[in-house]
C-alpha cells in the first residue's frame, strides 16, 4: 500500500507542477502558433525576443517537415513550441558563461515518422552543478508535456562544446 501512496503523492506533484507551467505559460503566444504554425512562431520568437543573445542563427528546415508541421493538431503544436522556445531560453541564457566568446544556434527541422527539431548551440554545455545552471525543472516539465501528447525529448552536451536537445513529436 506505501508504494501507492507514494505512487499518488508522485503523481499529485507532477500535475501540480504541470499546472503551474501552463499557467505560465503566454497566452499571446498561442494565437501566433496558430495563425504562423510551429516554425513560422518559432522563427518569430528567435527575431523578436531572443535573436540578439546569440552571434548567429542557422535554420536548416526540410521542405517535408515545414509542410508537415502545418498539419500538426494545434494542441501538439503548442505543447512542441513552448519545448523548443524554453530550449532556445536556455541555451541564450546559459550558454556563455563569458560574454566575448562567440554562441552561435542551429535549428535543424526534419520529418522522420514525425517531426525531429534539433537545437543546438556551440555554448558552454550543460553543466551537472546547480552553480552555473538552472533547476533543469523547466526542460523536464516540458518533456513531461511533451509525453502526455506523444512527443520526447532529448539532450546531449559536452561541457565546453555544445549542448543540442532533440524534440520529436
Amino acid at each position: 500500500e506505501s508504494h501507492s501512496t507514494e505512487a499518488l503523492t508522485l503523481l499529485g506533484d507532477a500535475h501540480r507542477q504541470i499546472s503551474e507551467l501552463l499557467r505560465a505559460m503566454p497566452s499571446a503566444r498561442a494565437p501566433e502558433v496558430a495563425r504562423l504554425g510551429l516554425l513560422g512562431a518559432l522563427r518569430q520568437t528567435l527575431e523578436d525576443d531572443l535573436g540578439h543573445a546569440f552571434d548567429s542563427v542557422a535554420w536548416q528546415i526540410e521542405p517535408e517537415a515545414e509542410a508537415q508541421a502545418k498539419l500538426i493538431p494545434s494542441l501538439n503544436a503548442e505543447v512542441v513550441f513552448y519545448a523548443a522556445r524554453e530550449v532556445i531560453r536556455n541555451a541564450a541564457r546559459y550558454g556563455r558563461h563569458d560574454s566575448e566568446i562567440a554562441l552561435h544556434l542551429t535549428i535543424t527541422a526534419t520529418w522522420r515518422e514525425g517531426l525531429s527539431i534539433s537545437i543546438e548551440d556551440d555554448g558552454a554545455g550543460v553543466s551537472t552543478t546547480a552553480s552555473t545552471s538552472g533547476s533543469g525543472q523547466g526542460l523536464a516539465l516540458h518533456s513531461t508535456l511533451l509525453a502526455v501528447v506523444g512527443g520526447t525529448l532529448a539532450v546531449e552536451s559536452e561541457p565546453g562544446r555544445y549542448t543540442r536537445v532533440v524534440i520529436h513529436a
